[in-house]
């Protein structure tokens, strides 16, 4: 029956949902076997399709079965209906028989039932052939509650042993004491999976390649949980070429109905890797394998998660922010694909009132509205979300994170620190930790400290990919402060200066003694086809800012702009080979001569801007991540010094440097210079109105994940 279903469901929705159930109903009336029956309905609940009338009457033939009484609980959790019926019916046949009570208490642990799933372990009963299976349940349960777990001598108590240890201690005391004691270490292959994947979650792949290398010596290489591992390996290494070689050789390609949801998750992260690094970048065939894997398996939360975002690339995101607006199914996942289309607010609306969840899983939800409420600009709300702290460690050291972010936004260091410090000392490889540490020592100007930290982030990462990552704008700025504080530069002459000078005292508006008014004009600059999510971005900037005048520039219709307006940066702009360079070089020469707001089109407005442009010369936002003054958004009057001279600096950077980097050649770098440098003008200071990431994020949604950006180099 599933293969036929499998197939069916591969090739579209089926016409007659229900008629599969009804089917099984009359087999099961027909005298069908139970262990045949409850494959059947388990295999509909797989499919999340509906259960009845085959679960009715085969809970009411089998009134003794508790597998058909999970089946039925976990499907009333998916359907998000009442679950007391079906756990009730659970909790009967469990007691009944005196056993499988791990079963009960999961149930319940699902539910955020935390001292109800414990109270149905406490006292078991020695002679239950599910005793040991119990006790390993309620060991595990104790773990979670942050306590400590009974002794056991059985299969299975290695793992919750060093489970007990990472959550207690965190994972450099995992990471001793597997590299003291894995030569002795069971070879069963659950274990060495779930070694790798707390491996992988810390980013410790030193220790995850070795722990693929002892399941590979340990089985034949053809078995299915290291062929399985290894291909993850490579998708978390950023190598799809030898994932793509590992699932062709064990895959068949001809029926991916038969494919188990590990095999669809991993054929379609090599997808989307394949798509990044391809010239041309084509997502088609992950969306519709994603579409055909989410039907086959739509309960299967990484499944959905990949569904979910190929629609991101693929679809309208209005269409797509109505569909997810308008069902509070899965509702995390969905709120997450509408926080990263620009709707951060809609994300909160929709997880105000979660369903009930495990404790990890509602702490993660937590976490997730930390950051959206930061989207936001609601750091008072983020940091609300917070409390309680967890007492496991990796949940700490997540909490910590979020922690140190809202901190670092406030320019607390010390708060940052104590955040830090802790989490970083038992996750030792965790590479956002190592980031936001790196940032808290630039504010607090221990710059050497903080390329400490950027030096054990690139030394992870080589490990990581194999070869060592580029520079980045982190590194720039903080060797450039370093070398600017040993060399005894000033500000002037230091964008990291300059940058960590507006992060820690952003400057106060002085209104200027004569009022003028910023041009109503829009200017975007855009090269190449317009996604959903350009085209979205253009109509709603349009519709929140009625009265303003708007244009979309291009490669061509930009060059013929300077041939007219600023003949001298004509074949400067013709020379430049990479898109983010020519529109670093075009908005400042645009908006220097004509004024108005440029806006890069992956700024999502949820607010009109105008009430920033009152009484303002200029409009500038303070980056968060190192006080930069951001490109992304500029508003100003026609013909203000400050643009008109970083028109001419940029264009004798680009012209001079012969490999130039955007961020640092052409955008915030040496926007900020200037910045500063007008700030040292009393008459240029006034009239200049300075956003920080907050305030700005208040009306606008930022940086956008359009599709182009999945490629490493997209802006190099």
């Amino acid at each position: 029956m599933e293969y036929s279903l499998a197939r069916s469901l591969w090739s579209g929705p089926l016409s007659a949902p229900q008629a599969p159930a009804q089917d099984l109903a009359a087999r099961i009336a027909q005298g069908l076997d139970y262990p045949e029956a409850l494959a059947a309905l388990q295999a509909l609940a797989r499919h999340g399709l509906p259960l009845d009338p085959a679960l009715t009457r085969a809970l009411a033939q089998w009134d003794w079965s508790i597998d058909l009484a999970q089946v039925a609980m976990q499907a009333t959790v998916s359907a998000r209906v009442d679950p007391e019926p079906a756990l009730a019916e659970l909790q009967r046949r469990v007691e009944a028989q005196g056993r499988r009570f791990g079963v009960l208490a999961w149930a319940l642990w699902g539910l955020g039932r935390c001292e109800q799933a414990r109270a149905v372990l406490a006292d078991l009963d020695p002679q239950s052939d599910s005793y040991d299976a119990d006790r390993l349940a309620r060991a595990e349960l104790a773990i979670l509650s942050g306590e400590a777990p009974e002794p056991l001598a059985l299969p299975g108590a290695l793992r919750l042993s060093l489970l007990h240890l990472w959550r207690n201690r965190g994972a450099r005391a995992l990471t001793q004491r597997y590299q003291t004691l894995h030569f002795g270490f069971s070879a069963h292959p659950p274990l060495w999976a779930w070694l790798i994947d707390v491996f992988i979650t810390e980013r410790d792949f030193t220790h995850a390649r070795h722990a693929v290398e002892r399941l590979r010596a340990a089985h034949p290489e053809g078995h299915a949980e290291v062929v399985a591992q290894r291909i993850r390996l490579a998708i978390e290494q950023n190598d799809p070429a030898t994932a793509r070689r590992l699932l062709t050789k064990h895959l068949p390609a001809d029926t991916p109905w038969t494919w188990s949801e590990r095999q669809h998750l991993q054929h379609l992260r090599c997808l989307l890797l394949e798509a990044a690094q391809a010239p041309i970048p084509d997502y088609a065939a992950a969306y519709q394998h994603a579409c055909a894997a989410q039907r086959l398996y739509p309960e299967n939360a990484a499944l959905r998660g990949l569904w979910l975002t190929l629609r991101e690339i693929c679809e309208d995101w209005d269409g797509l922010a109505a569909e997810l607006m308008s069902d509070n199914r899965f509702a995390p996942d969905r709120a997450a694909i509408l926080a990263r289309i620009g709707r951060p607010d809609a994300a909160l609306r929709l997880t105000e009132i979660p369903p009930p969840l495990p404790p990890d899983t509602a702490l993660r939800l937590r976490l997730s509205r930390t950051q959206w409420h930061m989207r936001c600009g609601a750091l008072e709300a983020a940091a609300a979300e917070l409390d309680p702290m967890p007492q496991d460690w990796p949940l700490r050291a997540d909490h910590a994170y979020w922690a140190a972010e809202i901190a670092l936004a406030k320019r607390d260091t010390k708060a940052a620190r104590r955040a830090l410090s802790p989490a970083l000392s038992r996750h030792p490889t965790r590479l956002g930790l190592i980031l936001s540490a790196a940032r808290m020592e630039y504010f607090a100007g221990e710059f050497a400290a903080a390329q400490d930290h950027l030096q054990r982030f690139h030394e992870l990462k080589t490990i990581e990919l194999g070869t060592p990552p580029k520079d980045d704008l982190r590194d720039m700025i903080v060797r450039d402060a370093a070398e600017a504080q040993t060399e005894g530069r000033a500000a002037t002459n230091s964008p990291g200066l300059a940058a960590r000078h507006f992060a820690l005292t952003p400057p106060d508006f002085i209104p200027p003694q004569q009022t003028q008014v910023v041009p109503r004009q829009l200017w975007h600059y855009w090269e190449g086809p317009r996604s959903s999510g350009v085209s979205r971005g253009i109509e709603t900037w349009a519709q929140l800012h009625q009265g303003f005048a708007q244009r979309v520039f291009d490669a061509q219709s930009a060059a013929a702009w300077l041939e007219q307006n600023a003949p001298d940066l004509a074949p400067v702009f013709a020379r430049l080979s990479q898109p983010a360079l020519r529109a670093d070089l075009f908005r400042v020469a645009l908006i220097a001569q004509e004024g108005g707001v440029f806006a890069d089109l992956d700024e999502f407005p949820r607010a009109p801007v105008t009430p920033w442009l009152a009484d303002a010369r200029a409009v500038m936002v303070i980056e968060e991540g190192h006080g930069t003054i951001a490109n992304n958004f500029l508003a100003t009057l026609p013909a203000l010094p400050l643009f008109t001279r970083l028109t001419a600096r940029i264009a004798n950077r680009l012209t001079k440097t012969q490999t130039p980097y955007a961020w640092w050649d052409s955008g915030p770098a040496q926007l900020t210079l200037e910045v500063f440098a007008a700030q040292q003008s009393e008459t240029e200071r006034a009239g200049l109105r300075f956003l920080t990431q907050a305030a700005y994020e208040q009306r606008i949604s930022t940086n956008l994940p359009f599709v182009h950006k999945r490629s490493p180099d997209h802006w190099r």
